[in-house]
């Protein structure tokens, strides 16, 4: 096994990291850890837990439950909850009314997580000491796009407002997420009398991010010596020979990891059953998630010339109006081009209403290549 990463000679990123969390527990008297089942998740909440006991105090583990996710991922979050430190722990387990992204179907393409009076259908019942109601004033509310809705990151937003000088520790990464780690740790905050580059102000409290220099292998190291459970999922997406980068354990509909439907059948079957009944074109998403023709865009249907004409035909062929004219108010913004236009063609398949996977709009790379060779030839 790969040595843990070294600071110095009496400081490796682990050290490092449980003196964050002890600096967070010094300065602050309201201390949330956000898990989500992951196996990021499950290394914070565990250093978190451990120091929280330590110290005889409680702290809030928040959960946003998207309801379309792998039982793994319950399974594992009941875990972090219930079992490892459960008097120390303030349950936070959101299981409320909220919109999801659809990527898998053109017919429904928002999911409302535990709507109401389709009990029946939900993925599984609620847990009975869960958050059954948003905890803040609905007229007050925060969203951030009236076309998305209260979306997964208008919930967080609202939730954390709910708090005053409370600390969000997050199990983020620098080196999975370079861009967002790199935006916060530009502008270092003052907390008490230090001055530190792992945190960044939300409003009235702190995210904080204790873990931000691990990597990897890091993560899985601690995982393995300290000989903690961690999402099954991850064996079965190893096994099937998934690349590390795209092995998620959050909700399986949106456009970053619905592909993980292709292999959801094998994985977990009942899931898959159950999600069949709840949420139109899953079996569609199932069978053709991997096809470099539908939701990667990487290959020209054989019908089109060209990647605009794909698109103009996927634009006005679209069943929603009103997201339609989204798509269209964006894409007018856009350089008109081939490189351009495969990318709006894979917005509009994986009905990215979010611009989650935005469009980079710049001439198109290829043309500027031939125009060279041209030029030397």
């Amino acid at each position: 096994m790969r040595p843990t990463q070294v600071y110095s000679n009496t400081c490796n990123v682990l050290d490092a990291a449980r003196q964050r969390v002890s600096f967070i527990f010094d300065n602050f008297e309201d201390i949330k850890v956000s898990v989500s089942g992951g196996k990021d998740s499950t290394v914070l909440a565990h250093l978190m837990l451990m120091e929280a006991k330590r110290r005889q105090r409680k702290i809030g583990v928040f959960f946003l439950d998207e309801e379309v996710v792998y039982q793994s991922t319950i399974d594992q979050v009941s875990w972090l909850i219930e079992d490892i430190a459960p008097d120390n722990v303030i349950p936070l387990w959101l299981q409320i009314e909220f919109d999801l992204t659809n990527s898998t179907s053109f017919g429904e393409n928002h999911l409302t997580a535990w709507e109401p009076g389709k009990h029946d259908l939900w993925m599984r019942p609620k847990k009975s000491y869960a958050i059954k109601f948003a905890p803040w004033d609905r007229e007050k509310q925060i969203i951030h796009d009236k076309n998305i809705g209260l979306n997964y990151y208008a919930v967080i937003d609202n939730f954390e407002h709910c708090y005053n000088n409370a600390a969000f520790t997050v199990g983020l990464r620098g080196t999975e997420h370079p861009n967002r780690w790199r935006a916060v740790s530009k502008n270092p905050v003052t907390i008490g009398e230090s001055s530190i580059y792992w945190a960044s102000p939300k409003g009235d409290n702190f995210a904080m991010y204790p873990i931000f220099d691990w990597n990897i292998h890091d993560v899985w190291k601690y995982i393995f010596e300290q000989k903690l459970r961690y999402s099954k999922i991850y064996d079965y997406m190893f096994k099937k020979g998934m690349p590390i980068n795209e092995m998620r354990t959050s909700s399986l509909i949106h456009e970053k990891s619905f592909k993980s439907i292709c292999e959801l059948p094998e994985f977990e079957p009942k899931t898959y059953n159950r999600l069949v009944k709840r949420i139109k074109g899953i079996q569609f998403a199932q069978e053709t998630g991997k096809s470099a023709k539908m939701f990667k865009a990487r290959q020209l249907p054989k019908n089109f010339k060209s990647w605009m004409a794909y698109r103009d035909f996927l634009l006005e062929t679209y069943p929603d109006p009103a997201s339609k004219h989204v798509f269209e108010t964006r894409f007018a913004r856009h350089l008109n081009n081939e490189w351009v236009a495969r990318q709006q063609c894979r917005q509009l398949v994986l009905n990215d209403i979010g611009n989650f996977v935005p469009v980079e709009s710049k001439p198109d790379p290829r043309e500027e290549l031939i125009a060279y060779y041209r030029s030397v030839l």
